[in-house]
């Protein structure tokens, strides 16, 4: 596993974003989409505490560099020992109908939880007119 992940998320869509911690740990995660800006979200604590920064929307685009999908890399990392270490992230994607959320788990290496720092994306995809 590495310290960062891909998800490709649709085009021309509004998507909330979502930043949470479970760990005593600082947490870090940072976002960076596909026409370079970036978001850093931070914080610490249990029960799915919302990180600083950790709420925000992306609007995408109409096109993409990328026929997957709008690009956008999340690297988390944790705070052990006053230096930042890159922590284990894995991705995955559910929809129910038209709800749609892609997220991003991680464990800083300490309990194997894996859900110290959290990033959801979250939107919604209307029904084709019929």
């Amino acid at each position: 596993m590495s310290d960062s992940v891909t998800v490709y998320l649709p085009l021309n869509t509004y998507v909330s974003v979502s930043g949470f911690t479970n760990a005593a740990f600082p947490q870090q995660a940072t976002v960076v989409q596909e026409d370079g800006s970036q978001t850093v979200m931070s914080g610490s604590g249990e029960h799915n505490t919302p990180m600083k920064n950790g709420a925000f929307s992306i609007q995408t685009p109409a096109s993409s560099s990328s026929p997957a999908g709008y690009k956008v890399t999340v690297t988390i990392e944790s705070q052990q020992g006053g230096t930042w270490q890159p922590s284990k992230v894995i991705s995955g994607k559910i929809s129910v109908m038209y709800y749609n959320t892609a997220v991003v788990v991680s464990e800083d290496y300490q309990d194997q939880d894996w859900n110290d720092a959290v990033v959801q994306f979250v939107w919604w995809t209307p029904p084709e007119l019929r």
